[in-house]
């Protein structure tokens, strides 16, 4: 068996500015600040992260536990409207097809690792229907560090199939994506369906870079020796 342990933002889904707007309302709400989400580059980073970054620049200061979860308890209370409304949310360029044959596949099991929240995670991907191709994996409400939510990813795999996979793959969008995956001990593939272009993520070390996921079957073809029914 092999598993593939995808990404969310800029992977699977463009969720047209949904995760930023519900920021900047749960920060608008709680501690009067006006587009919060402006200090911060998202791509690649957990949501406590983005959480953290925005308390040291705009509040000055670091967050307790008990602010991180509070601020993303009144996120999720927006996320919801916003990933509904929002009129740019679009599943990408060949996710569906793959996932398709990937998740009827004997030789694959799919999983999450994305620095998302779980229940962000979840509603983000319930728009496009995504939820259903995975039933298990490791998120930002897991640890701060990437990389542990990677493993975190592929030991819930491991308790979910009970099988040793023969191989694991970490796809993403981000050099951060990347560099997780690889100090997990992962093979990597980098997708340029976002902000950052094939030659970045050559960059970052991605054992493989395809420019949408339509190509990540060939991949998965010619590294594990398999033919894949499309």
């Amino acid at each position: 068996m092999i598993f593939v342990l995808f990404d969310i933002d800029g992977t699977l889904i463009h969720s047209g500015g949904a995760g930023a707007k519900a920021l900047n309302l749960a920060f608008k709400e709680r501690y009067g600040i006006d587009e919060a989400m402006s200090v911060v580059n998202p791509h690649g980073q957990t949501d406590v992260a983005i959480v953290e970054e925005i308390f040291r620049k705009k509040l000055h200061r670091v967050p307790d536990d008990r602010e991180i979860q509070q601020i993303l308890e009144n996120y999720l209370f927006y996320l919801k409207e916003e990933v509904w409304r929002a009129e740019k949310y679009r599943v990408l360029e060949g996710v569906v097809e793959t996932l398709e044959v990937l998740y009827s596949s004997k030789d694959f099991f799919l999983g999450l690792a994305t620095g998302n929240i779980e229940k962000g995670a979840r509603i983000k991907l319930e728009r496009g229907d995504l939820n259903k191709y995975f039933l298990c994996g490791g998120f930002g409400s897991d640890h701060r560090e990437r990389w542990q939510i990677v493993k975190k990813a592929y030991e819930r795999c491991l308790e979910y199939t009970g099988k040793i996979p023969s191989s694991v793959y970490v796809v993403g969008d981000t050099p951060l994506d990347v560099e997780a995956g690889k100090k997990a001990g992962f093979k990597t593939v980098g997708v340029a369906t976002s902000i950052y272009n094939i030659e970045d993520l050559k960059r970052s070390g991605a054992d493989f870079v395809i420019n949408n996921m339509f190509e990540l079957l060939t991949i998965l073809e010619k590294d594990e020796m398999l033919f894949l029914k499309k």
